[in-house]
C-alpha cells in the first residue's frame, strides 16, 4: 500500500504526543503537587491560590483555616478554648461511635483497651431520654435522631446540655433547675420565641448558643443573672435589634458572635465590657459605623464586619479601640477609607479590605503597622503598591491573583504563592515542566531545522509548496526559540526568582519573547489554513479557473500572513505602552497573554479576540474545507479509478488537523470556560503552557515532511550516505553512488502532493 508507511508514522507519532501529555500531566500533579494543598485526610488536592478566598473548597474547611489563613488574631484564651473544643468534639464523637456499639459484652470489650475510655463512658445523670447520649460524667448530647418535640425532663446534674436539630419550644424558668450547667447548646432546634426568664438561674453557665434558629426579638431583661456568661453565640436568626442595654450585665464575656443577622447599629452604642475580647458582625445590614458604636470596647482584639451595608464610617470610630488586633471590612461598599480611620489602633495587626470598591493609597498605609493585609478583589489599577513596599513590618498580604505578589517582592508571605507554572523560588515551579519546557523545545527546533535542511537540499518540483513548508518551518522554530528562552531564564533565576521576578515581567525581553510566541502560534495557524483553502481550491474544483498559485503570489500572500501575524502580537504592545504593566508578563513570568485564570484582567478582549476570534475561526474554517476535501477525494474515486496517492494526502492531512484540534481545543475551551466562572487548576494552566502551546510546532514538521516518503527518504537515505559517502569511497566500496543515485531517481517518481492532485482531478473529469 503506497500510503501505507504515512499511516503508521502518524500513528506512531500521535501515540506518542499522546502518552507524553499524559505522563507529563499525571508527573505534575504527583500525590498532591507542589503549587497545591492536600485536605480531607489526604483524598483531595486544593490549589493554593484558592486558599483564603471566603470558600470552603475543603470538606474540613482546612483551606479556611483562620490560623493559616492569618486572620486569628484574638485572645489567648479565646484560641485555647477554641482547641479544648475541638478536643472535646473528638471526644463527643468517640462517645457516640461507642454507644452506637450493640450489646453491652462489646462494648465492655473495648474498655480495657483504653482507661481513659472507662471514664468517658461513665454517666452521673440519673434522669434523661433514651435516645440521649450520655458521657464524660454529665455531659448530654440529643442529636436528630432523638426527635425531640418539647425539652426533654433531665436531672440537675447536667453540665453540659447539647440539644441540635430537633423541634423545642422555649417556656419560662425552663432550666431553673439547672444550677451546675455550665455549657448550653441549642443550635437548629426552629426556635422562634425566648420567653423572659428562659435562662434565670443559671448562675455559672459560661457559654450560651443559640444559633441556626429563628429569633427575631429578645425581650429586655431575658439575659439577667447571666454573670459567668463567657461566650454568647446568635449566629444565623433574625434579630432586627440588638438590646445592648442587657449587655452590661456579661461582666465575663469574652467572644460575642452575631452574624447573619438583621441588625442595623443605628442609633446603638455598645456598653463597656472589659473582658470582650471579639465581636463578630458579620452578614448583617449595618450602613453607617459612628464614633460612638464601638468607643466603650477598650480591651477589644477583634472586629468582624464583613459582608454589611456600610458605606461611611466616622473617622474616629475605632480611636478608642487601642488595643484592636484585627479588622475585618470585607465586601463592603466603602469608596473612601481615610488613614486617620486607624491612627490610633497602634497594636493593630491584621486589616481585611477584600472585595470592596477602595482605593489603596498610600495616605491610608502609610499610618498602618500592621503584619497582615487582606486585598482579595481589589482591582490592580486602585492598588499603590510602592505604599504596600513602604510597609515595613507588612509580613503576610493576600492578592486576588499571583502577579500581584511580583509587585510587592518585599513582602515575605504572599498569596496565592504561585500561579501553577512560577513559584516565589523558580521561574518554572515543578521539575516536570522544566524537562517538558527544554524537551519540546529540542523537538521544535531539531525538527524544523531538520524541514529546513530536507527542503533546501531538494529540489522540488513544486517551488511554491516549498516555499510554504519553508516559511511554516520557520515559524514553527520560533516558538522553539521561545521554550529555549523560558527555560534559560529559569536556570539564571533558581531559588531567587522573586527578587528579580518584577524586572523580568516588565522588562523587554519577556515582552520580546512574548510577541515571539503569538507570532509564531498565530503565522502558524493562518499558514495552515492557507494551506487548506488553496489545496482545497486547486484539487477539489480545478476547472473554474483554480491553477496552481505562482511564486509571485505565493510570495505576497506569505508577506501578508507574516504581517498580520505578526502585527497581532505586537499590537497590544503598543495599545497597553502607557500602562503600569505591560500586556506581556502581567499575568505569568512564561509571558503568554493566555489569561485563563481570571474573567475580565487588563487585555483580555484583544486576548480573547485572538485565541476565540481568530483561532478559533481558523480552526473551523481548517477543519470545515478538510471535510470538503475528502467528500470531493471520495466522490472522484467512486467515479474514477484515481492512484492511492490521495488516500496518502489524506490520512496525512488528517493527521495535520487531528495537531492543530489537539493543541487549540483546549485552550478555546478553558478561556470559554473562564467566561462561565469555572476555576481552572493551576495544573491545567501549567499544562497547557508548557506542553500544549507548543505541540503544534514540535509535531507540525514531522507531520509535513517525515510521513512523506520522498523527504523521508530525502533526509535519512540521500542525506546520511551523502554525509558518509567519502568515508565508504576510501574504504573501496563503490556501491555508494549507485544507492544514492538510485534513492534520488526513487524519489523523483513521487511528484509533490499539490501536482498528484491537481492531476488526479483533472483525469477525474
Amino acid at each position: 500500500m503506497v500510503y501505507g508507511r504515512s499511516i503508521a508514522v502518524g500513528f506512531c507519532l500521535m501515540t506518542v504526543v499522546l502518552l507524553l501529555a499524559a505522563v507529563i500531566f499525571y508527573l505534575s500533579l504527583g500525590p498532591c503537587p507542589a503549587a497545591s494543598f492536600a485536605c480531607d485526610n489526604g483524598t483531595l488536592c486544593v490549589p493554593r491560590r484558592q486558599m483564603c478566598d471566603s470558600r470552603n473548597d475543603c470538606a474540613d474547611s482546612s483551606d479556611e483555616n483562620p490560623v493559616e489563613c492569618g486572620l486569628l488574631y484574638g485572645s489567648k484564651e479565646i484560641a485555647d478554648k477554641i482547641v479544648r473544643n475541638a478536643i472535646e468534639k473528638k471526644q463527643q464523637r468517640l462517645i457516640s461511635a461507642v454507644s452506637n456499639a450493640s450489646g453491652a459484652d462489646s462494648t465492655t470489650s473495648m474498655v480495657p483497651r483504653n482507661q481513659s475510655l472507662t471514664l468517658n463512658m461513665t454517666c452521673d445523670i440519673v434522669t434523661y431520654p433514651k435516645a440521649c447520649q450520655c458521657g464524660q460524667g454529665t455531659i448530654l448530647y440529643c442529636g436528630r435522631y432523638a426527635k425531640l418535640r418539647r425539652f426533654p425532663r433531665l436531672s440537675s446534674e447536667v453540665t453540659n446540655l447539647i440539644i441540635i436539630r430537633n423541634n423545642l419550644t422555649l417556656r419560662d424558668n425552663i432550666f431553673a433547675n439547672f444550677t451546675r450547667l455550665q455549657k448550653l447548646t441549642l443550635k437548629y432546634n426552629n426556635i422562634s420565641r425566648v420567653p423572659l426568664g428562659s435562662f434565670s438561674g443559671l448562675f455559672h453557665l459560661e457559654r450560651l448558643e443559640l444559633s441556626h434558629n429563628n429569633v427575631s426579638h429578645l425581650p429586655h431583661g431575658v439575659f439577667l443573672g447571666l454573670h459567668s456568661l463567657q461566650w454568647l453565640f446568635l449566629v444565623n436568626n433574625h434579630l432586627h435589634h440588638l438590646p445592648v442595654e442587657q449587655l452590661r450585665f456579661f461582666r465575663r464575656l469574652e467572644w460575642l458572635v452575631l452574624s447573619r443577622n438583621r441588625l442595623t447599629l443605628r442609633n446603638v452604642q455598645l456598653p463597656k465590657i472589659p473582658t470582650l475580647y471579639e465581636v463578630y458582625l458579620d452578614f448583617n445590614r449595618i450602613e453607617y459605623i459612628g464614633e460612638e458604636t464601638f468607643s466603650q470596647l477598650d480591651n477589644l482584639h477583634l472586629l468582624d464586619l464583613q459582608h454589611n451595608l456600610i458605606t461611611h464610617i466616622h473617622g474616629r470610630a475605632f480611636a478608642n479601640l487601642t488595643n484592636m488586633r484585627d479588622i475585618r471590612l470585607v465586601g463592603n461598599p466603602i469608596k473612601e477609607l481615610s488613614g486617620e480611620t486607624f491612627l490610633h489602633n497602634t497594636r493593630l495587626e491584621a486589616l481585611s479590605l477584600a472585595l470592596m470598591p477602595i482605593h489603596i493609597s498610600s495616605s491610608l498605609m502609610e499610618p498602618l503597622n500592621i503584619s497582615f493585609l487582606n486585598l482579595t478583589g481589589i482591582r490592580y489599577d486602585h492598588i499603590d503598591f510602592e505604599a504596600i513596599n513602604s510597609m515595613r513590618n507588612l509580613t503576610y498580604i493576600i492578592y486576588d491573583r499571583f502577579f500581584y505578589c511580583s509587585m510587592t517582592p518585599r513582602v515575605r508571605m504572599c498569596k496565592p504563592s504561585t500561579d501553577g507554572v512560577s513559584s516565589f523560588q523558580d521561574l518554572l515551579s515543578k521539575p516536570v515542566l522544566r524537562y517538558s519546557a527544554w524537551v519540546m523545545a529540542t523537538l521544535t527546533i531539531a525538527g524544523n531545522v531538520l524541514v529546513l535542511w530536507g527542503r533546501f537540499i531538494y529540489r522540488d518540483e513544486n517551488v511554491a509548496v516549498t516555499m510554504v513548508i519553508r516559511n511554516l518551518a520557520l515559524a514553527d522554530m520560533l516558538m522553539g526559540f521561545y521554550l529555549v528562552t523560558i527555560g534559560v531564564q529559569d536556570y539564571r533565576y533558581r531559588n531567587e526568582y522573586y527578587k528579580v521576578v518584577l524586572d523580568w515581567i516588565t522588562s523587554w525581553q519577556c515582552t520580546l519573547i512574548g510577541t515571539l510566541a503569538v507570532s509564531s502560534s498565530e503565522v502558524s495557524m493562518l499558514i495552515l489554513a492557507f494551506m487548506s483553502l488553496e489545496r482545497f481550491l486547486l484539487i477539489a474544483d480545478p476547472f473554474r479557473g483554480h491553477r496552481s498559485i505562482g511564486n509571485r503570489v505565493m510570495w505576497l500572500a506569505l508577506i501578508c500572513i507574516w504581517i498580520t501575524g505578526v502585527g497581532l502580537a505586537v499590537a497590544p504592545v503598543l495599545l497597553w505602552r502607557t500602562s503600569t504593566l505591560p500586556y506581556y508578563g502581567s499575568y505569568s513570568g512564561t509571558c503568554f497573554p493566555l489569561h485563563i485564570h481570571e474573567a475580565f484582567p487588563m487585555g483580555w478582549l484583544y486576548s480573547a479576540f485572538v485565541f476565540l476570534g481568530v483561532n478559533l475561526l481558523l480552526l473551523v474554517m481548517i477543519a470545515m474545507l478538510y471535510t470538503a476535501l475528502l467528500i470531493s477525494i471520495w466522490r472522484t474515486r467512486s467515479a474514477t479509478p484515481l492512484t492511492l496517492l490521495d488516500c496518502e494526502f489524506a490520512v496525512r492531512f488528517f493527521f495535520i488537523v487531528l495537531t492543530d484540534f489537539l493543541c487549540w481545543v483546549p485552550i478555546i475551551v478553558m478561556k470559554i470556560w473562564v467566561f462561565f466562572n469555572y476555576n481552572i487548576s493551576d495544573d491545567i494552566y501549567a499544562w497547557l503552557v508548557v506542553f500544549v502551546l507548543p505541540l503544534n510546532s514540535a509535531v507540525n514538521p514531522l507531520l509535513y515532511t517525515f510521513t512523506t516518503p520522498k523527504y523521508r527518504n530525502q533526509i535519512f537515505l540521500r542525506g546520511w550516505k551523502k554525509i558518509t559517502s567519502r568515508k565508504r569511497a576510501e574504504a573501496g566500496n563503490g556501491n555508494v553512488a549507485t544507492t544514492t543515485t538510485g534513492t534520488a531517481t526513487g524519489s523523483s517518481q513521487h511528484p509533490d502532493d499539490f501536482t498528484i492532485f491537481a492531476k488526479a482531478a483533472m483525469r477525474c473529469h
